[in-house]
């Protein structure tokens, strides 16, 4: 009896730790989605990358890990990039952007082997020049500006167009974190809970130590003589 009140006593303890440790990481794993999603809204591909990893650490969701891959790729990370992209595809496989990351694949691994290509290719020399008498460089004459008559402005120069800007890069939607407001360590019973849990424990400890003591042991024998 005594031993089924103890292990009741240390299950409710490690029920109690356990929805603690729970509620705290889904705090974080909201908090590192939250700012990576940030980061990358901002064009700091290389901090979102980084923060969507560790919310992929925290919680295992397919979403993080290929906006994570996504992440390295804009921020010119290409190895850490193809490795994401290889484990979404192996690990998940999604039928639904399969295509679109085995195209990212395909040209991830170009890049990387031209890049390589370059950095062990000999440098090229130069064709040798025939010696001889030096030749003056031709001066160049700037055309002469016709004459600008008296009270006519100048034209101003002509504004070159802006350059087109880049279509922005659609992320995928992780699926939606617990609101921290809402989390059940910011409830009040949850705490009152876990007191009463760990109370109900200790009482029971402090029970069975008291019905130990007060039970004596038994004579085992007789002093000669009586």
């Amino acid at each position: 009896m005594a031993a089924l009140r103890i292990g009741f006593a240390l299950s409710t303890c490690v029920l109690a730790v356990s929805l603690l440790a729970s509620g705290v990481r889904a705090q974080e794993t909201g908090s590192y989605e939250q700012k990576a999603t940030t980061a990358f809204a901002l064009g700091h591909f290389a901090v979102a990358a980084e923060d969507f990893e560790k919310a992929f650490e925290a919680k295992s969701d397919p979403a993080l890990l290929y906006n994570a891959a996504q992440a390295h790729r804009l921020a010119g990370n290409k190895e850490r990039a193809l490795t994401l992209y290889e484990n979404y595809l192996r690990v998940y496989g999604k039928k639904e952007k399969r295509a679109e990351v085995e195209t990212h694949i395909e040209e991830l691994k170009q890049a990387i082997a031209h890049d390589k290509a370059v950095a062990t290719s000999p440098p090229t020399g130069t064709e040798p020049v025939a010696a001889g008498p030096a030749t003056p460089p031709t001066p160049v004459v700037a055309p002469a500006s016709p004459p600008v008559a008296a009270g006519v402005p100048a034209a101003l120069p002509t504004a070159a167009p802006p350059p087109p800007s880049e279509a922005p890069v659609l992320v995928a939607t992780a699926t939606p974190a617990p609101d921290q407001n809402d989390s059940i360590v910011r409830k009040p019973w949850f705490w009152v809970a876990a007191g009463g849990l760990v109370a109900a424990a200790a009482v029971v400890v402090v029970l069975l130590a008291t019905d130990r003591s007060k039970d004596p042991s038994p004579t085992i024998g007789m002093a000669n003589g009586n």
